[in-house]
C-alpha cells in the first residue's frame, strides 16, 4: 500500500497516469524527478510508477496521488528551465549532501548540470540557478538522504 494511503480508499488504474507523466516530461524535456517535486508526490512513488519495482509495474494508485499527478502539465515543467532563483539555498542543500558523503558527480547528474556548472554552484560563484536545478536538488535530497534518515527529508 503506498505511503499515506488509508484502508478505506479506493484505487485507480496507474496506466493512464503513467502515460500522463511520461508525456509531460518528454514534451518538457526535463528529468522525471522534477515531476515528482512539482506534483508533491514522493520521488520513490514516481520512480516506481515509471520504472516499476522488482520487475513489476505499479498497477494502481490512490485517487489522491493520481489527482496530484494530473495537476502538473508539460508547460509548467518547461517553465522550470526558464525561471531563475537565488542560488544560495540550492548551494547549501548540495553542500550538505556533499558533506554527508554523496559523490559530486552523482549530484551533478541528479541536478542535470555539467561538472563546471555544479562546481560553480556549490562554491557560491553562481548568483542564481534555474528553478529546474533547485527542484532537482530537492529531489536528490529526498531520494538520496531520506532513506538514511528513515523519513522524508524536508
Amino acid at each position: 500500500m503506498p505511503t499515506g494511503s488509508r484502508p478505506d480508499e479506493t484505487w485507480v488504474r496507474a496506466a493512464p497516469f503513467r502515460a500522463h507523466v511520461r508525456h509531460a516530461i518528454d514534451v518538457a524535456g526535463v528529468p522525471w524527478p522534477a515531476f515528482a517535486i512539482e506534483s508533491d508526490v514522493s520521488v520513490s512513488v514516481v520512480r516506481t510508477l515509471l520504472f516499476g519495482r522488482g520487475g513489476r509495474r505499479l498497477g494502481r494508485l490512490t485517487p489522491r496521488i493520481a489527482a496530484r499527478l494530473l495537476r502538473v502539465e508539460a508547460a509548467q515543467l518547461s517553465g522550470l528551465r526558464h525561471s531563475h532563483v537565488r542560488a544560495e539555498a540550492t548551494a547549501q542543500r548540495l553542500n550538505v549532501m556533499l558533506s554527508n558523503g554523496i559523490e559530486p558527480n552523482r549530484l551533478a547528474r541528479w541536478c542535470d548540470l555539467s561538472g563546471h556548472e555544479f562546481d560553480a554552484l556549490v562554491r557560491g560563484a553562481a548568483p542564481s540557478c534555474s528553478r529546474l536545478t533547485e527542484t532537482l536538488a530537492l529531489a536528490a535530497q529526498r531520494s538520496l538522504c531520506a532513506p538514511a534518515l528513515g523519513r522524508r527529508a524536508a
